[in-house]
């Protein structure tokens, strides 16, 4: 009586966890998951034969309990072979299934006595449960708490299993007909069993955690990498005036360096180099003086293209005595890679608004390049 009250709780039990991982694979795509729910489902399947076997002839549903309570531990060592390696129980594997159906199907009527057939499935079970362990346990360290649960549980009924087996056998060589151990050993089983199920659920979740961890941290480089492509020139890998525009806010509220220096620097004879040699030669002439002016910034410095042939370099935490030097480096750096610029700079503060300082810049710049044109003579 006690057992038949054990085994109609386990059979509760796993009729919760099967139906419960049914619901739960239709949310994921996860192949190891739906191997899980199979071997909940042949689990019930079995148990609820198992309770009607003195109804239908008990050799016949015997055979087919002995299979299915089999096959749960083949399909948990399958979902254990999927999530460790990505290769589960398919089609062509089915083969697997056939020696125990062999075994189903011979043990009762080669092992008459009750103890000694369900000595064997425990044996076969324990066997099932460990080498499913085993799969996972490469695996805990990294996998979480889930994981951990999981291969704790396996490894805890495999154990019991195998205890289950020893008494089951003892008692079947003693011809004992009522044996309290093993009429308990259904709510033992459902007590871990459920453990289990608790840990593949922290499992299954950990790692949607972790897959939507990774899909984010996707989304975020690719969102950074668009706007690297949203805020960059395309010819010279300069940033472009939106760059610009958010130092201005960052510096309106605040947020951004509460000074330095602007430069505006403007390449003379650009228009003649198109006319002469092509807009390919310009190009190229432009992106020989970004890379010039490039390699004389800091990295904290901000290089924006501002027009087609006019810079702005913004030069925080500059002080105005280091304008003329930082003017004259920049002139020397890009004389040296071939072209020819006019620059000026002005400072910008607290009392001095960076688009303030940009303008005062600009003029600066063209009475540069007014002094140039006038040095160079007339042509």
């Amino acid at each position: 009586m006690l057992f038949t009250v054990g085994t109609a709780a386990h059979l509760a039990g796993s009729l919760v966890l099967a139906l419960f991982f049914v619901l739960l694979t239709r949310q994921t795509a996860r192949g190891y998951f739906r191997d899980w729910t199979a071997a909940w489902i042949v689990q019930a399947a079995a148990l609820a034969l198992l309770l009607v076997s003195e109804g239908l002839g008990w050799t016949a549903s015997l055979s087919a309990y002995l299979f299915l309570a089999a096959s749960h531990g083949v399909f948990l060592c399958a979902a254990a072979q999927n999530e460790s390696r990505g290769m589960g129980l398919r089609r062509e594997h089915t083969f697997i299934l056939l020696p125990v159906a062999l075994w189903s199907g011979v043990a009762p009527h080669l092992l008459g006595d009750t103890w000694a057939l369900q000595s064997g499935l425990h044996a076969i079970l324990a066997i099932t449960y460990a080498l499913a362990a085993v799969l996972l346990w490469p695996h805990v360290r990294r996998r979480g708490v889930g994981l951990r649960v999981v291969v704790w549980s396996l490894l805890a009924l495999s154990v019991l299993f195998v205890q289950f087996a020893a008494v089951l056998f003892w008692a079947a060589r003693h011809e004992h007909e009522q044996l309290l151990y093993a009429e308990l050993s259904p709510f033992a089983t459902l007590v871990l069993q459920m453990l289990l199920g608790l840990g593949m659920v922290l499992a299954t979740m950990e790692e949607g955690h972790r897959a939507l961890t990774q899909a984010n941290a996707k989304l975020e480089e690719a969102y950074e990498r668009l706007r690297a492509l949203a805020d960059t020139d395309t010819l010279t890998g300069c940033f472009n005036r939106r760059v610009f525009r958010r130092l201005v806010s960052d510096l309106r509220s605040g947020s951004g360096p509460d000074r330095g220096l602007v430069l505006v620097i403007d390449m003379d004879g650009l228009k003649r180099i198109n006319d002469n040699d092509g807009h390919a030669a310009g190009d190229a002439a432009i992106r020989r003086l970004t890379d010039a002016v490039r390699d004389h910034i800091r990295n904290d410095d901000l290089f924006v293209r501002w027009g087609g042939d006019e810079f702005v370099v913004v030069l925080p935490g500059a002080g105005e005595h280091e304008g003329p030097l930082r003017e004259q480096a920049l002139q020397q750096a890009i004389e040296r890679a071939g072209c020819q610029a006019s620059i000026g700079f002005a400072p910008y503060g607290p009392d001095t608004d960076i688009l303030a300082a940009v303008d005062t810049a600009d003029q600066a710049m063209y009475v540069d390049k007014d002094r140039r044109r006038r040095d160079a003579g007339p042509r």
